[in-house]
């Protein structure tokens, strides 16, 4: 599979043109998959203490299907206590690379991919029902609603971001590049209405441990994922990038409206990104340019400035309230 990872001599994972050994594939003589059918299609690696829930909210599935990488926490015990086959394979840092993997060895007609800190909703499984019967789709997309250290957002922009997981295993194949979802037609898909009650709701970042482990596993996957697709670093695109996520999570996401939890979010996501550019620098080269360093100048030139604007005004603030009365 095309953009795989590899462990380095340093022991890190880098992209590469190989994946470890793959899952036992679809057996020979598969049957016909029944009209309308699904197959829920779950990667995990010890993380028992997320995935019963998430099977609970799927039983009402025609197959479940766990993916274990290796676990040593019991998850595939608790997997097939719920009902699901378990497929066993050696560990990996991300799941694009496996999607297709365990989407091979289901039976439906759909896929229903998930993780295991996901579950969903009784009213998305009544939705997500009535379009598997659906013959002209061949994909859906779910409101998502994401958790981040145990608050949920009120901001549409997380409460329903939109995530491609349901699709038609043998007309939609899944991308193997980090955080990415396969290309479908728009007049194939069916967007699901952004309403509490057809969410999946998504317990991302349940405390600080979660964070640094999925900024570690997936920044620098990411990072080396653009390089290999041809984009070429400078700190003008960096800086422009990061402009536009910083506006989306600190000013159109409106945090301050969940108070601690929606700032603390927004930090998250933000510094995640930061990390990902990062990234992309190191596998660049790393190399100090006078390009490079010309734009950084400008840009810093400006924020001190408009920094020093901002304190102006507030020490103007702070004197009138002193000498006009109350």
């Amino acid at each position: 599979m095309a953009g795989a990872a590899t462990r380095s001599a340093a022991g890190k994972w880098e992209l590469g043109s190989m994946i470890p050994e793959r899952a036992e594939s679809r057996p020979v003589g598969h049957p016909q998959p029944e009209v309308g059918t699904i197959s829920v299609c779950i990667i995990c690696r010890n993380e028992a203490d997320k995935l019963e829930p998430c099977l609970k909210s799927v039983a009402w599935a025609d197959e479940i299907l766990l993916m274990d990488l290796d676990s040593s926490d019991g998850s595939a015990a608790l997997a097939e206590a719920h009902g699901a086959q378990v497929v066993r394979r050696e560990p990996y840092p991300i799941v694009e690379p496996l999607r297709n993997e365990i989407a091979a060895v289901a039976r439906s007609a759909w896929i229903l991919a998930l993780d295991p800190d996901e579950r969903v909703t009784p009213g998305l499984a009544q939705e997500l029902r009535r379009a598997a019967e659906r013959p002209e789709l061949d994909a859906v997309v779910i409101p998502f609603t994401n958790y981040d250290l145990g608050y949920p957002p009120s901001n549409p922009i997380h409460r329903y971001e939109s995530h491609l997981r349901m699709y038609r295993p043998l007309r939609v194949t899944w991308p193997t590049i980090p955080n990415t979802q396969p290309d479908v037609p728009d007049d194939r898909k069916y967007r699901i209405p952004s309403e509490d009650r057809l969410v999946m709701i998504h317990d991302r970042n349940r405390n600080l441990p979660e964070v640094l482990d999925r900024v570690v596993r997936y920044a620098p996957l990411q990072g080396q994922s653009m390089l290999d697709q041809g984009q070429a670093f400078t700190a003008r695109s960096m800086l422009l990038a990061m402009s536009q996520v910083v506006d989306k999570q600190f000013v159109m996401a409106r945090p301050w409206e969940d108070g601690m939890p929606g700032i603390l979010r927004a930090g998250i996501l933000v510094a995640f990104k930061f990390y990902v550019w990062v990234a992309f620098w190191q596998a660049s080269g790393a190399k100090r340019t006078e390009a490079d360093d010309g734009v950084v100048r400008v840009w810093g030139t400006v924020f001190y400035w408009l920094a020093r604007l901002v304190r102006f005004g507030a020490k103007c603030y702070r004197v009138l309230r002193q000498l006009l009365p109350a």
